[in-house]
């Protein structure tokens, strides 16, 4: 008995040690379905190596654009210096502006006393007009004449005098002689009395000629006086003039200050234009970046879904169109050139191919859907013809280049 047991299990180790051949028909399922999962990887592979390449052109776009931007908020803050820099300016132009409307009111009481001093002025020329220097070197000219005149009429009448007296001397020595003089005498006194009336007028005029002398001295002081009025005026003129050059002087630094004023705000006015385009032009590209990554995170979220319909391949499409038309809006308005990348352009279309393909979407209805949604014109700039050939054939070739008009 103890034989027969050690036999059987002999036997039964013998029979589970004994292997099978797999059958030729196994082995091609096998091969197939390795065949198949090596087909899906090398495609995982290949969409990843898209995704990496798209990826390093999307970091390269964005480092432009970060680098664009470091430059204009550099230059912004360049520009905010100089604001600051103007607007001390400013405040050290409005203190002399103070300054100088608070000494408004001494150039106001210079003005009055020129005018004062012009109206002075006025008078004394209409004075010297009045009393010309002709008329009085005239008037002492007759004067002179009418003295001289005098004079000569006072020795004739001395040396008449002298004459009567010798001729009364000779009568009182004949008086004593003869009586019969007592007429002459009467004669003699008539001539005497009428001598002696000639004698009040010679005093009259020795009056007259001190009157004269006088009026010579008061004409000789009046002269002295004008020429020292003319020395007078003479040096208010300077004075004047002095003043009216320091008058001068200040309106054309107030005139200079005012367009200088002028010029300063023009320039600030123009700074805080350039500051504020550039704010206004970094905030929009801000939120045009802004916008683009989420765009890119809406289209890399729906790439990695393994289900989809047409309705999202035109969601994708919908929204690349709408981050195009933002950013040719910006580039209107900014004056600039800002259009979105070439490469994030093409990288949309080859993910919206690469989810087709997922999807197992027809190549019409993706070809509908970007004609429509996008264009034929940016459409024939962004497509790939080795993806279209590597996912759908020939076929799609051929009716992209004839859709499209591509040689």
């Amino acid at each position: 008995m103890s034989s027969r047991t050690r036999r059987t299990t002999k036997s039964s180790k013998t029979k589970k040690t004994v292997k099978k051949d797999p059958t030729p028909a196994a082995l091609l399922k096998k091969v197939a379905s390795v065949s198949d999962s090596t087909k899906t990887l090398s495609k995982e592979i290949r969409s990843m190596t898209k995704i990496f390449t798209d990826n390093q052109k999307i970091l390269v776009s964005m480092k432009n654009m970060i680098d664009s931007l470091t430059s204009t908020l550099e230059h912004i803050q360049k520009q905010s210096r100089q604001v600051k820099i103007l607007e001390e300016d400013t405040q050290k132009l409005f203190s002399g502006l103070n300054q100088i409307r608070g000494q408004s009111n001494i150039v106001t009481k210079i003005n009055d006393q020129t005018a004062r001093l012009q109206v002075q002025i006025n008078h004394i020329k209409e004075s010297q007009k009045a009393a010309d220097s002709e008329k009085i070197s005239q008037k002492i000219s007759q004067s002179m004449d009418s003295i001289k005149n005098n004079s000569q009429m006072i020795i004739k009448i001395s040396q008449r005098i002298d004459e009567v007296r010798d001729d009364l001397r000779k009568v009182s020595a004949k008086s004593q002689t003869s009586p019969s003089v007592a007429k002459d005498l009467d004669d003699i006194k008539r001539r005497i009395t009428s001598i002696s009336e000639k004698a009040v007028q010679i005093e009259s005029l020795n009056g007259v000629i001190e009157g004269l002398k006088q009026q010579f001295q008061t004409i000789s002081t009046k002269s002295e006086s004008l020429e020292n009025l003319t020395a007078k005026t003479n040096s208010i003129e300077q004075k004047i003039s002095n003043i009216s050059d320091l008058v001068r002087r200040y309106d054309a630094s107030a005139s200079e200050f005012h367009q200088k004023t002028d010029h300063i705000f023009q320039e600030l006015q123009g700074l805080k234009n350039v500051t504020s385009k550039a704010a206004s032009d970094t905030s929009k590209e801000m939120m045009a970046l802004l916008k683009l990554s989420e765009y890119q995170s809406n289209i890399r979220m729906n790439s990695e879904s393994k289900y989809g319909e047409t309705k999202d391949l035109e969601n994708m499409a919908s929204q690349t169109t709408q981050i195009i038309n933002l950013f040719d809006k910006l580039s209107i308005e900014a004056q600039e050139k800002m259009p979105i990348p070439h490469e994030v352009r093409q990288w949309a279309v080859s993910k919206i191919f690469d989810c087709a393909d997922k999807w197992e979407i027809r190549f019409s209805d993706v070809l509908n859907i970007l004609t429509n949604k996008l264009g034929r014109d940016l459409l024939k700039e962004s497509i790939r013809i080795k993806q279209v050939r590597d996912i759908y054939g020939i076929r799609a070739v051929d009716e992209i280049r004839s859709e499209l008009n591509i040689s």
